[in-house]
């Protein structure tokens, strides 16, 4: 798609108002984007009351993704969707939406254009290859009747939120410098994740580490109940396809994000 030129005429001249040309360029970015059916989101948007509108990725945004190690994963993500997702701070963004976010841009970007899977069948051991598009994309969808309310074993009454990016930034940090954060030195990761999710104890809000503290001081049951009902009511995209092969057999395969998923060898049709 050809980026559309600002004509001089829609611009202030020398000397002119500099907010008046912000708007310009405002509202050339607004008429490429489009708005987002958020029912189609893990969270189903329910946590996103206003217009969320997204664009295709850039090349600066496609060679960022197509060059990702463990290290830059998440700060990668992150600025991929800040630039390609308007209506909302990144940081408000849900993690359980996040990687949906990703795989939605790249199939906004290339029209949904299949990307090559190569398997092996462990009924036939047949190698394939399955052509993956958005509709393949499995997803955990936010529960209708979700509550966020949860009652433990000592009866404490826990108000639950679930994390966003923000969240999650912030508990990356307290994981690389757990000193600053603990009197001994450690952060034990499961719990600071289950901890994420709790916004008010008893009524009170409480910040992440005062969670962190009180998880850590639940008591076996009362920790084993409450992590499994957060397994129950998360959302997010699955890590993984399910594919049938010509032998009947299903077998599931890894997704991963790799430099070819984000610059796929697209066939020319002119050819």
């Amino acid at each position: 798609m050809q980026s559309k030129k600002i004509e001089d005429t829609n611009l202030p001249q020398q000397g002119g108002d500099m907010a008046q040309i912000a708007m310009v360029l405002a509202k050339q970015q607004q008429d490429n984007m489009i708005v987002l059916n958020k029912d189609l989101l893990p969270s189903k948007g329910k946590f996103y009351p206003q217009d969320l509108r997204v664009k295709k990725l850039s090349t600066i945004d496609i060679k960022n993704l197509s060059t990702l190690t463990a290290d830059t994963l998440d700060g990668t993500m992150n600025s991929i969707i800040a630039h390609n997702v308007k209506g909302i701070n990144v940081n408000d963004i849900l993690v359980g939406d996040k990687f949906w976010f990703v795989f939605y841009l790249r199939n906004l970007t290339y029209n949904d254009y299949p990307y090559n899977i190569k398997y092996k069948c462990d009924n036939c051991n047949k190698y394939s290859i399955y052509k993956m598009q958005q509709k393949d994309v499995l997803v955990n969808y936010l529960k209708d009747d979700f509550n966020p309310e949860f009652t433990m074993d000592n009866e404490d009454k826990i108000e639950i939120s679930f994390p966003t990016i923000g969240t999650e930034v912030q508990c990356n940090q307290i994981l690389k410098e757990p000193e600053k954060y603990s009197i001994d030195g450690v952060i034990d990761e499961q719990i600071l994740n289950i901890a994420c999710y709790i916004n008010t104890i008893n009524g009170s809000k409480v910040s992440l580490m005062k969670a962190y503290d009180y998880v850590c001081n639940l008591d076996a049951l009362s920790f084993t109940n409450f992590g499994n009902y957060m397994a129950e009511i998360d959302f997010g995209v699955k890590p993984y396809i399910e594919i049938e092969c010509e032998c009947k057999n299903k077998i599931t395969v890894p997704v991963s994000l790799s430099p070819e998923y984000f610059m796929p060898k697209i066939t020319n049709p002119n050819k």
